[in-house]
């Protein structure tokens, strides 16, 4: 079995481009209305028709060092203060839960996404 996320792009070439060189993710199908973006065992789905435009995260070891390579690719990390039960918000705008950390961001498409990383 293998998990599969569809998120809603308005414009795929960007999108694909986002995914591929911001985030360094490979890209295994490029069609004209969707693509596959690889993430270890799972895929992102982006389509033209469909998808999700938020709740997209990706569990990581070390957010700080993954914050740090990803703003130097140009991926704008936002505050989450707003969100329920948030404690602080650091330097570079990763934001502090009970239970660990998230690092907000929006893909090309305007879609949030995140980097998560448990305490």
């Amino acid at each position: 079995m293998k998990l599969i996320i569809d998120v809603h792009v308005s414009d795929l070439q960007r999108a694909v481009a986002f995914y591929t060189e911001a985030l360094g993710l490979p890209c295994r199908v490029y069609e004209t209305d969707w693509a596959a973006i690889t993430v270890g065992d799972a895929e992102i789905h982006l389509y033209v028709d469909g998808g999700v435009t938020h709740g997209v995260e990706f569990y990581v070891d070390d957010i700080k060092s993954r914050v740090r390579a990803l703003t130097e690719q140009g991926v704008q990390f936002t505050s989450g203060i707003d969100k329920p039960k948030s404690l602080r918000v650091d330097e570079q705008n990763i934001t502090e839960f009970p239970w660990g950390r998230i690092a907000y961001f929006h893909d090309s498409e305007g879609n949030e996404m995140a980097l998560v990383e448990d305490f």
